[in-house]
């Protein structure tokens, strides 16, 4: 008894195999090869299992959420998001608000960030304080503060004697925080 190869028996359970030859491969099977029957239900389960994955294909808008979170910056190590007012639900009857408060702490810092649109412009409004953990007030005065989007900077500014900066600035995409302690060590806060 001839046998057919593997890949026959695939383009045979996928009916991409020339009509010329079905009858001949049907009649092998119907004779009783096991082999054959077996390497075939194998490729009908497969085939199964890859249409079916059809249906599990997300959403081309959740791919999208996803793709640009995976673009997002990245906090640098040893910083944690103590406070997102984004991730906090709305009393009821309220649709919303326009700022967002962000809470960042390091060893040394804590990072005080309010995001808010401008209404009447296309602008938008960056205002932080950086402060010392320590207790020393003028640990933060004079750091080196920037704003970046897509990872390039955008403005830059120094914190005053309280370790306030602010920045006013045409919204961009994937915006970030840098606040340059020195060279070295930078501490990056994504918005």
């Amino acid at each position: 008894m001839d046998h057919f190869d593997e890949m026959a028996w695939v383009d045979f359970a996928r009916n991409l195999i020339p009509e010329s030859v079905r009858p001949a491969m049907q009649r092998h099977l119907d004779e009783g090869c096991k082999n054959c029957l077996l390497t075939v239900q194998i490729w009908q389960s497969v085939l199964a299992v890859a249409q079916g994955e059809g249906a599990l294909t997300p959403p081309a808008d959740t791919v999208r959420v996803v793709k640009s979170f995976a673009a997002a910056p990245r906090a640098s190590s040893g910083v944690r998001l103590v406070f997102d007012s984004g991730l906090q639900q709305v009393a009821a009857g309220i649709r919303g608000t326009a700022a967002r408060q962000l809470l960042y702490q390091t060893d040394d810092y804590y990072i005080d960030l309010r995001l808010e649109p401008r209404r009447e412009s296309d602008r938008a409004c960056l205002v932080g304080q950086v402060m010392d953990r320590t207790g020393k007030d003028a640990a933060s005065h004079g750091i080196s503060v920037r704003l970046n989007a897509d990872n390039l900077p955008i403005a830059d500014t120094t914190a005053n004697q309280f370790g306030e900066f602010q920045f006013d600035f045409a919204p961009g995409g994937n915006l970030s925080v840098a606040i340059v302690r020195n060279q070295e060590a930078e501490i990056l806060l994504p918005l």
